[in-house]
């Protein structure tokens, strides 16, 4: 059996990908809860721009890694197993702590009721928790790899650019809301699938804009700068906070600008030249963090929902100080959980870990 090399700087995109995701409900909890076009809003605006579309990076990593390699039928239960057991875990953790704690998310006032919401959160875990629409879309990914990967082997490059080209159009327009009819039977070139083999585009394609750093910077820029106008323009039109252009899922060309350069800049940093003598124990520490990841997504509540339900969240404070106090102490809050369960046996497979 051939050993696949480690894409090092895949690694390190999980790891921004979670600090992001934290990151940005932090962030937008400033735009929603100061007056528009104040400092703090200001402020929150800018730290939403910089910590949006983490679970993208997610989304690019796995197209990158899983149409690189032959992906069996038989593999796909081993995969929807390794991600839904412990999200099922968790899932059903929060429901219960909101049934018998919080009431503020469901209903539940009989056995009848209970297991009515039961069904209706499985069917929709958005109602626990908003980031978890990303679980389903990448089960419904790995429910079509097989199929992908063979599509992926059998088309040249410049097919899978005029997929992506025909996928940004369509991203762009419904971005801008005008309605147009045709749109409405383009599903296949909307939604995540773009970025899942955007990322896979962007890993294999040799060019002088994939080798630049520079390139990458510029879209990233160009990424953080649309979506600070998708914040104050609306709120200027509206006289008042509109974030109604952010969408949830991030599917919109702001964050796709944004990631793309940001994994373009990543691709072509050289770590060794970077890190000198210890890149193999910085990217070894990376690599421990990035198995982490799946778990922390899945249990950054707790310690989030501890530190707000304590008052410690001070939205006075400038998000620039405040949000990376609080990242790094849930993270470090996440992973002690994480570490303590995956050395109980029966905790292991909801660690969400690979073990």
């Amino acid at each position: 059996m051939i050993m696949m090399e480690r894409i090092i700087y895949a690694d390190y995109l999980r790891v921004i990908g979670i600090i992001c995701v934290i990151g940005i409900h932090l962030s937008l909890s400033y735009v929603n809860f100061h007056h528009a076009f104040t400092n703090m809003w200001f402020q929150g605006i800018l730290s939403s721009a910089i910590t949006r579309a983490g679970v993208l990076l997610f989304i690019m990593v796995s197209g990158m890694l899983l149409l690189d390699r032959e992906e069996p039928l038989s593999k796909v239960p081993q995969r929807l197993k390794r991600v839904l057991i412990p999200f099922y875990f968790w899932l059903f953790y929060y429901f219960m702590k909101d049934v018998l704690l919080d009431h503020q998310l469901v209903n539940v006032n009989s056995t009848n009721t209970f297991f009515i919401e039961l069904i209706n959160v499985l069917s929709d875990p958005t109602k626990i928790s908003i980031e978890f629409w990303y679980i389903y879309m990448i089960v419904a990914f790995y429910l079509m790899l097989p199929l992908l990967y063979q599509m992926i082997k059998h088309v040249s490059e410049k097919e899978i650019e005029y997929f992506l080209v025909i996928w940004f159009i369509v991203l762009l327009l419904n971005f801008f809301k005008h309605k147009i009819y045709i749109l409405n039977y383009m599903n296949l070139f909307t939604g995540p699938l773009g970025y899942f083999i955007l990322g896979y585009y962007l890993h294999k394609k040799d060019s002088k804009y994939t080798k630049s750093k520079k390139f990458g910077l510029t879209l990233f820029l160009l990424g953080i700068l649309i979506l600070i106008l998708s914040f104050y323009i609306p709120a200027l039109i509206a006289g008042q906070t509109d974030t109604s252009y952010i969408l949830v899922g991030n599917i919109e060309p702001g964050s796709c600008l944004k990631m793309m350069g940001l994994f373009i800049i990543f691709k072509n940093i050289n770590f060794k030249k970077v890190f000198g003598k210890y890149s193999d124990k910085i990217n070894s520490y990376i690599l421990k963090f990035a198995g982490y990841t799946y778990g922390i997504y899945l249990i950054v509540n707790i310690p989030l929902d501890f530190i707000k339900d304590h008052g410690w969240f001070n939205l006075e404070i400038s998000p620039f100080i405040n949000i990376p106090l609080l990242i790094t102490i849930s993270i470090i809050i996440s992973i002690i959980i994480l570490y303590v369960m995956n050395k109980i046996p029966i905790l292991k497979k909801v660690t969400g870990m690979k073990n």
